[in-house]
């Protein structure tokens, strides 16, 4: 029957995401819009179409057949979820250009849909019903996977350690999902840190992809190799630049793009800005009940990516050209980004206690924390 689910998950949704809307089969008429912006293709028996780092992955529609979603671990291939015919492949990363995170492999000869990113954008920018549908659907399979620590980053720290504590937050901020080992935790320390040839001088540590290793990254590092950024073309006239991807930034960034213009956004940090380390605004129009900063940072990030925005993170604009126009914003590595409109949205940033460092040898295990609040406590 039309609308049924048969999907196969080996991995059971947690609580409030059902399998429902995490795996919608789409309709015979949905099935034939979708496809009237991609192309058709055959797949055969253990094919892989998308795997691990892809940085061009597509959306595949299931026409016949059978794919699944598996991810590689020490103990084998792993199964996520196995996609039967009228239902899609694809979470937020596909909305933002990155790399894939799972791989999907074709169980049996079959038959799907194929969109590329530009494909896929258009049509959830035209068809209302399809877009509520796929944008719900990418949204909670992207939360699933932050919760069962499914991706492609492990991150090897100490919960004493500074390092450890802002690279936990810039991947909890920036909603990628990611494995934590806390080397305080782990009885085979010294087998661990051979494994990746590092040491606890090292601290943190970022496995990337299972073969890039990481030591003490930066945020901008992280960005690089986690392929947070979309490749932006220097040469390129924007129609508008916006520095800043707080609550403000990002209503720019999604009012610009939704009427057609070319927007690109720089954030130094994390989208949400100073809203998004809060643990619940009550102030904020349209949500009486409240709402969190993170929850609140994420929705308008997932919005201004539906409408083609693209959002440069870990960047910092250190200078604005604006003696002529097309105006250059300066982003440090690269030539200046180009635009006809600027946006700056920095918003506030807070005077912080002027107090010296905390000796190390009184207070080895010892850190300041500026503004900690239950949001941040679980760094």
């Amino acid at each position: 029957m039309e609308g049924s689910l048969e999907t196969t998950a080996a991995l059971p949704p947690t609580a409030k995401s059902t399998a429902e809307r995490l795996w919608p089969r789409l309709t015979s008429a949905q099935i034939a819009r979708v496809a009237a912006h991609g192309r058709p293709r055959t797949t055969s028996q253990g094919e892989v179409l998308i795997d691990v780092g892809d940085a061009s992955a597509r959306f595949l529609l299931v026409i016949a057949g059978e794919l699944e979603a598996i991810r590689h671990t020490d103990a084998g291939d792993e199964l996520i979820v196995i996609y039967g015919p009228g239902q899609f492949t694809g979470e937020v990363s596909l909305l933002a250009g990155r790399r894939a995170l799972v791989r999907i492999r074709a169980r049996e000869q079959g038959e799907a849909i194929e969109l590329d990113r530009a494909q896929l954008l258009a049509l959830i920018q035209i068809d209302a019903e399809i877009s509520e549908i796929l944008m719900r659907a990418f949204i909670l399979r992207r939360v699933e996977l932050i919760a069962r620590g499914i991706g492609d980053v492990v991150v090897i720290g100490s919960r004493h350690c500074a390092g450890t504590l802002r690279v936990k937050e810039f991947l909890t901020r920036n909603v990628h999902p990611f494995a934590y080992i806390d080397l305080d935790a782990e009885p085979d320390v010294q087998v661990l840190l051979d494994r990746f040839h590092v040491t606890t001088a090292d601290v943190p540590i970022v496995v990337c992809r299972g073969d890039v290793v990481l030591r003490h990254p930066t945020n901008a590092e992280l960005a690089d190799c986690l392929g947070l950024n979309v490749a932006i073309d220097v040469t390129e006239v924007h129609d508008v630049v916006v520095v800043g991807a707080g609550p403000a930034g990002l209503a720019a960034a999604v009012y610009g793009a939704s009427e057609g213009l070319d927007v690109v956004l720089i954030e130094a940090e994390s989208p949400g800005g100073q809203a998004g380390s809060s643990s619940k605004i009550e102030n904020y129009l349209g949500f009486p009940t409240g709402i969190s900063g993170q929850a609140l940072a994420g929705r308008a990030y997932a919005q201004a990516q539906k409408f083609g925005a693209r959002i440069l993170i870990a960047k910092s604009a250190a200078r604005l050209q604006c003696i002529e126009t097309p105006y250059g914003v300066d982003i440090g590595d690269v030539s200046p980004l180009r635009a006809r409109t600027v946006v700056i949205a920095t918003g506030a940033e807070y005077r912080r206690p002027l107090v010296a460092e905390l000796p190390r040898s009184r207070f080895p295990s010892a850190h300041a924390h500026i503004s900690r609040t239950s949001a941040s406590s679980s760094f």
